[in-house]
């Protein structure tokens, strides 16, 4: 567990990135000021974003992503889809996945080409990052259909899911800062 929670406090550090660049999409300067902080404090104190002082200090993590942003726009959340491995998500917020990995891919190319290694020793880091973060957002993902035994599960699902997301969505809009 110990060295699970290290691995998953790393990539949600790295991922602060998408959170931040959603924020400043929506204009959120209290959230983009919160993640960062967050990224700041994280990554020195929290020895690479390996342990989370932030949120120790009172600084919780505001979770922002490309789909939130495309709601807050305006864009409709179009038909409910469940994708291999990640579970439910609908056609706005399976866009949003697409812009944050994008994103995400960037930032940590960017950050591989600053180390200064070789070409076949980036490649292979930015590999092993990518299977790392892979198995790390499985780990992370509790959604596993059957868990109710219900008949109509797949539509108690889709349900659920849509109005989280609705909610998350209309919940940014009315905080907006």
């Amino acid at each position: 567990d110990f060295l699970e929670d290290r691995i998953t406090n790393f990539f949600k550090n790295l991922r602060e990135i998408t959170n931040l660049t959603n924020s400043l999409l929506q204009f959120k300067g209290t959230s983009a000021a919160k993640t960062t902080g967050r990224i700041v404090i994280n990554t020195t104190i929290g020895l690479g974003g390996l342990f989370d002082p932030a949120t120790h200090f009172g600084i919780r993590r505001v979770n922002e992503d490309f789909g939130q942003t495309l709601g807050f726009y305006g864009v409709g959340h179009g038909p409910y889809l469940v994708l291999p491995i990640l579970g439910p998500s609908n056609i706005r917020d399976t866009t949003g996945l697409v812009v944050d990995t994008i994103v995400y891919s960037v930032m940590i190319n960017e950050l591989i080409d600053q180390a200064n290694m070789k070409d076949s020793e980036e490649d292979l880091l930015n590999a092993g990052l990518t299977v790392l973060s892979a198995i790390d957002t499985r780990h992370r993902t509790p959604f596993r259909y059957y868990g109710t035994g219900s008949p109509f599960e797949y539509d108690l699902v889709r349900m659920l899911y849509t109005l989280q997301r609705e909610f998350l969505i209309a919940e940014q809009t009315e905080y907006h800062d």
